[in-house]
């Protein structure tokens, strides 16, 4: 996504943060939601915070967990997915809510910001 203006780099990320936004309230779980200096923030209900947050310089979006923070680059019709090749955000953030709540989460974040 290093070939993308800037403002379009936002625009994904508003777009992404979004999906996931209505993917988590979709599943029912109990967590809080809030957006905070251009980051998605979920609270868990024992307080355990997830920080969906961008960063413009390296166009990547991170995924900040109690025990790390994941990096997630936009690859066009794969959407965004973990630079490690661990799958895409939605695979990879549903892993992480699963094993955080105990609950059977399924996000599907994979459509494209038009």
């Amino acid at each position: 996504m290093q070939d993308v203006s800037e403002a379009e780099f936002h625009q994904q990320v508003d777009h992404v943060q979004d999906l996931i936004e209505h993917a988590v309230d979709d599943c029912d779980l109990d967590l809080e939601m809030e957006h905070m200096e251009g980051s998605l923030v979920l609270v868990l209900a024992d307080g355990t915070r997830l920080v969906v947050g961008r960063q413009p310089a390296s166009r990547e979006l991170w995924l900040a967990t109690p025990n790390t923070t994941l990096h997630f680059g936009y690859h066009g019709e794969q959407g965004w997915q973990h630079d490690s090749g661990e799958g895409s955000l939605s695979e990879v953030l549903s892993e992480v809510l699963e094993e955080l709540t105990g609950e059977s989460v399924e996000l599907e974040l994979d459509e494209v910001a038009e």
